[in-house]
């Protein structure tokens, strides 16, 4: 963004910051007005990290890295690198609550990985709308949605039913799943031999190449 915090500028609040006494630093980067995307799918996993580096030769507190960081290959490989000491993040965890249950476990392909698409988190906010999340729709919504466990599972199958779901995108899928859960015996039908219906499409687009990790 023209006329913007220049680089020294920054260095200089981080180390008042730290005289002044912060234990910790986020260096979240990036402004949503900005021409330069900073969280969308196009820009690469983990791509300014290289910024919390730079700023470690300045303080001596544990900086915190952030932008597009949303599976725990990228996770270790920040740490590992040394590029922060420690790394945030916010969308993933609306795409999938258990993400640390699933990273802690080493269940990585079980994530629903966050494909930064800003549809229905930011650009919700930005709307005073209510903030969810395009590949879980649950998120924010779990009052009204609330997730298969235990303590109602066996209630769901009192009145097991054949359940026929016609087209097989995101949307179908989840819906399949969902009944599948609940214990009712479900077929799903599509015209096309691949799952995905028009996400197949979407993920082709350069730069998207994460939507793969949806389906």
């Amino acid at each position: 963004v023209q006329n913007t915090s220049t680089w020294d500028e920054i260095v200089h609040l981080a180390t008042e910051l730290e005289r002044c006494g912060v234990t910790i630093i986020n260096t979240g980067i990036g402004w949503h007005e900005s021409r330069v995307p900073t969280i969308a799918t196009t820009v690469p996993r983990g791509a300014f990290t290289w910024v919390t580096q730079n700023m470690k030769k300045h303080t001596t507190v544990p900086l915190c890295t952030t932008n597009r960081i949303n599976n725990p290959d990228t996770i270790e490989h920040v740490l590992k690198q040394g590029h922060a000491d420690l790394v945030s993040m916010a969308r993933p965890f609306l795409a999938d609550e258990a993400f640390m249950k699933k990273a802690y476990h080493n269940m990585p392909k079980q994530i629903n990985t966050c494909i930064a698409c800003n549809q229905a988190c930011l650009d919700h906010v930005f709307q005073g709308k209510r903030a969810s999340c395009l590949v879980n729709p649950r998120a924010c919504h779990e009052k009204e949605l609330p997730p298969l466990d235990d303590s109602n599972k066996n209630d769901t199958t009192k009145a097991r039913k054949n359940v026929a779901v016609i087209g097989a995108g995101p949307a179908g899928l989840a819906t399949a799943l969902q009944f599948a859960q609940f214990g009712h015996c479900v077929t799903l039908y599509d015209k096309d031999a691949q799952l995905g219906g028009q996400f197949n499409m979407a993920k082709r687009i350069p730069g998207k190449e994460e939507f793969y990790e949806t389906l």
